[in-house]
């Protein structure tokens, strides 16, 4: 008692001076989300290139990097939206192509997110948008993808800030943030086709919430009375007619109250019409600029590639002569409409067994990275329908968007990956930070009344959420993160010990001069040959055919990324063989520094590699699988200089 005694002194003290801060200071809540979002962006920032890139980075990175060399674009769906392409090819030519400038973007905007709690200040409290943005900048989930160069936390981030402007404007009636939500859905589609999602989600958000406002408007309490009261027939249909009555009244009262406030209603309707027109041009000035073709387009990211001279009328050619803007337009919007509808083609595959398997990545990844949000959430709606805290129509609105995303989005994903939680986390973050700062109410008022037991529940339960949040943090955020264990792990990641290779692979392809720097062999053939995960093509006469300029064409690209973005960033060279006399006779007389083969590869000749000078080190390419191990053997000559991060 006595030491709670002399807590309780200091924790008073330290409130009336926050509390007088906070009365005197009319920025405090905005200099503390601004401080909390500083938090958030050194959180992504930090050791942002340590993990080695994943399939989806290296793949997506490598198009960025292309996109640099050659000076061609053109919009492919199954890169997703064009925004990252754009950035991080601006990005790779001011500092160079390497895991941190190309997860820069992400983290940046990722850790920008929580400023968008200020567009709800009007229907939050000042300790509930606090609240909301310090929930967004330390969720593992937003802080893992936030470090991860993928477009979700992009898409969730636009749209997100859409939404918020769209709230804005509701509050103040001011155009400005009409053409803010243009520019920030335009951003929100330019990263990821599933920005659609998100509309979808907001109608149906509305619908609910509709649905609430004129059936329960004074949320549980009247369906708990409904129940309890047990109501005959008659009083069923008095309250049936009561609530009809109710609705009629106040969708008229909303009508009169627009007209008493407006001389002109019909002029003021019209001066709203024409603001939304200028934002769908805006809208579709900034989605031009993103999906527009660059360069020689499509011509010049196929193999081989196209000049950028070829012919191709691209955006700067089609904004700066006017007669051909309307040929880069319709080229633009045909390429988005064959793009687009073959997104939106469903896969006809799908079974109930892949939403199953896809639901279950998605629960397990929230319940234990994401899973004290996810209950604060709960508890925010619970609190909000039952009135405990003041009735607000967000918090539902973004509880029902948040709660229909988790068994949305497993169902429209083509891939049951951990990423998608993002989708689910952003909105509940709402909902989730009005509990939060309800449980901090209580323990200031405790606190005010000398209630020692309730200070002493509320500081328990902060200790636990901070607990739980930075154990997930440190194990599945900054360590273990590309462990198989790993909940937020989806399986095409390397292994963190590739690191190595990649290293002294970058510091041969630099300093090596003459002949491959690295050379991939798989010498498999017939029925031993799988097109699934052998490294280099089984036929010699495909080595320089492919559809898409996917270097080297020899390779069977996509079972090796993301080695081909690491093979780009470092400009090595990189040949392939698929004999193994021919290898032999390679490291005995050419000597390449790198050689790359399988383990499973029953064909390679490690003997001749070892007495050839050759000191080898397995890896694994994906998380599980014995035929994702890769081996790189380094010739003696280089290894010996070879640094070791």
């Amino acid at each position: 008692m006595a030491t709670s005694s002399g807590v309780l002194p200091v924790l008073k003290n330290t409130r009336r001076r926050v509390s007088s801060w906070a009365r005197s200071d009319e920025y405090a809540t905005i200099k503390l989300v601004v401080g909390v979002t500083l938090l958030a962006l050194v959180l992504r920032l930090v050791s942002l290139g340590q993990r080695v890139a994943h399939f989806d980075e290296g793949r997506v990175a490598y198009w960025a990097w292309h996109f640099g060399d050659t000076g061609s674009f053109a919009y492919r769906y199954i890169i997703h939206g064009p925004f990252i392409q754009h950035v991080d090819r601006w990005l790779f030519a001011v500092i160079g192509p390497s895991d941190f400038a190309m997860r820069l973007p992400v983290a940046v905007i990722g850790g920008l997110m929580p400023l968008i709690a200020l567009l709800f200040r009007r229907h939050l409290r000042r300790t509930e948008v606090v609240a909301v943005a310090l929930l967004l900048a330390v969720n593992p989930v937003l802080l893992y993808y936030s470090r991860f160069m993928r477009s979700d936390v992009l898409v969730a981030a636009f749209m997100f800030a859409a939404f918020g402007f769209l709230v804005r404007f509701y509050d103040t009636r001011k155009p400005r943030y009409l053409y803010a939500v243009a520019f920030f859905m335009a951003l929100g589609f330019a990263s990821k086709e599933n920005a659609l999602v998100y509309v979808l989600t907001w109608l149906g958000a509305t619908g609910l919430l509709l649905a609430k406002v004129l059936v329960l408007p004074n949320g549980f309490r009247d369906a708990v009375l409904f129940v309890t009261d047990t109501p005959s027939a008659g009083e069923i249909r008095d309250r049936v007619v009561g609530r009809v009555r109710g609705d009629i009244a106040l969708v008229v009262e909303t009508v009169r109250s627009f007209r008493a406030r407006h001389d002109s209603p019909l002029g003021v309707f019209g001066i709203y019409v024409g603001h939304v027109a200028l934002g769908v041009v805006l809208f579709a000035a900034v989605s031009l600029f993103f999906y527009a073709p660059r360069g020689a387009g499509v011509a010049g990211i196929q193999h081989p590639p196209a000049p950028p001279s070829a012919g191709s009328v691209g955006f700067w050619e089609g904004v700066t002569n006017p007669a051909l803007f309307g040929e880069m337009l319709q080229t633009t919007v045909d390429r988005v409409v064959n793009q687009w509808g073959e997104w939106l083609n469903p896969a006809s595959e799908k079974t109930l067994d892949d939403y199953e398997r896809h639901l279950g990545v998605f629960v397990k990844a929230m319940a234990y990275a994401s899973a004290p949000l996810t209950a604060f959430a709960g508890l925010g709606y619970v609190l909000d329908r039952l009135g405990y805290t003041a009735p607000r129509h967000l918090v539902p609105f973004l509880f029902y968007g948040g709660f229909v995303s988790i068994f949305g989005y497993p169902l429209g994903t083509d891939i049951g990956a951990p990423w998608i939680v993002t989708h689910a986390v952003v909105p509940l973050a709402v909902p989730a930070g009005v509990a939060l700062a309800a449980v901090f109410r209580w323990g200031v008022e405790s606190l005010s009344t000398d209630d020692e037991t309730g200070v002493a529940i509320a500081a328990v339960v902060f200790l636990l959420l901070t607990v739980l949040v930075a154990n997930v943090a440190v194990t599945r955020v900054y360590t273990n993160t590309t462990a198989d264990s790993n909940e937020l792990v989806q399986f095409a990641q390397p292994d963190q010990s590739v690191r190595q290779a990649l290293t002294e692979m970058d510091r041969v392809a630099t300093a090596h001069d003459g002949g491959p720097d690295v050379v991939v062999y798989h010498g498999e053939s017939g029925d031993a040959y799988d097109d699934n995960n052998a490294y280099v093509e089984e036929s010699r006469d495909t080595w320089d055919d492919a559809w898409w300029n996917l270097q080297p064409t020899c390779l069977e690209w996509h079972n090796t990324l993301p080695l081909p973005w690491y093979f780009a960033a470092s400009d090595a060279n990189v040949a392939c063989e698929n004999q193994e006399t021919a290898l032999g006779v390679r490291a005995m007389q050419n000597q390449p520094p790198i050689v790359i083969t399988q383990v499973y590869d029953s064909t390679v000749p490690r003997e001749r590699l070892r007495s050839a000078g050759y000191t080898n080190e397995s890896y694994m390419m994906r998380t599980s699988g014995y035929k994702n191990t890769f081996t790189v053997w380094t010739h003696e000559e280089y290894a010996d200089n070879a640094t070791v991060e």
